[in-house]
């Protein structure tokens, strides 16, 4: 599989009520980080992963969106919009896309920084069959993240670490590659979440899900202070 041949989806949605004020008035992916939105430093990875066909995920404010990236063209990807009406969740948003999805779709959270080589995450998912490849790694914020327990690449299960509690700490780093029959899983008539309702239960239910260990970039800029932790190492270099 190339990354020309997979669609990806960017699930931008939210409210960002964790980056107030400021997101009184901008959706929190599209507040500057390094310069430029953070969104624009997303686009900018899908399209130098060879990337071409995106979806945007929107909820709150679309048009702030859709002013700054029109259809993609200036950033060298094709944008599509999908804006909902009312909140989907994570995985309610990308389930109302499975008409206009071809074949295995890439799934980005939208606060996000990532410099990740894609194409070695797409022949991972190519080798093995099961329902979605989820792209694991440490987090130096365990207590707020999706942790999961492994055996081999298998995925066996999925846990919030409590304080003081012994934890592993791999967590879901908010990109997957999910395969139709994982989208089939997801209400179309309810919000519903990929962390906390979707994978678990495709777990218990029996089906493969598969863990690409990295330690590549994956960052959750999702917080005033991850924001400030992220421009001081890597605000030059950008």
């Amino acid at each position: 599989m190339s990354p020309q041949a997979i669609q990806a989806a960017i699930v931008a949605g939210g409210r960002g009520v964790r980056m107030r004020p400021a997101t009184d008035w901008l959706p929190k992916p599209m507040l500057p980080v390094a310069g430029r939105p953070l969104l624009e430093h997303l686009v900018g990875w899908l399209k130098r992963s060879g990337v071409r066909d995106a979806f945007l995920c929107l909820g709150y404010l679309p048009e702030v969106f859709e002013k700054h990236f029109g259809d993609g063209s200036a950033f060298g990807v094709r944008l599509h919009y999908q804006v909902e009406r009312e909140p989907r969740g994570t995985a309610g948003c990308v389930r109302d896309l499975k008409d206009r999805v071809k074949g295995d779709l890439l799934v980005v959270y939208g606060d996000l920084f990532v410099d990740l080589d894609l194409g070695r995450l797409l022949d991972f998912h190519r080798r093995h069959d099961g329902a979605a490849t989820l792209v694991v790694r440490e987090t130096d914020h365990p207590l707020d993240s999706d942790l999961v327990r492994l055996e081999g690449d298998r995925i066996t299960g999925f846990y919030r670490a409590g304080p003081g509690q012994p934890y592993e700490n791999l967590a879901c780093a908010a990109i997957w590659i999910v395969r139709p029959r994982l989208l089939d899983r997801v209400p179309a008539d309810k919000p519903s979440d990929f962390g906390k309702q979707v994978f678990p239960e495709a777990v218990a239910a029996g089906e493969t899900l598969m863990a690409y260990r990295t330690a590549e970039p994956v960052l959750d800029v999702g917080t005033p202070e991850r924001v400030q932790a992220f421009e001081r190492k890597w605000g030059a270099k950008l």
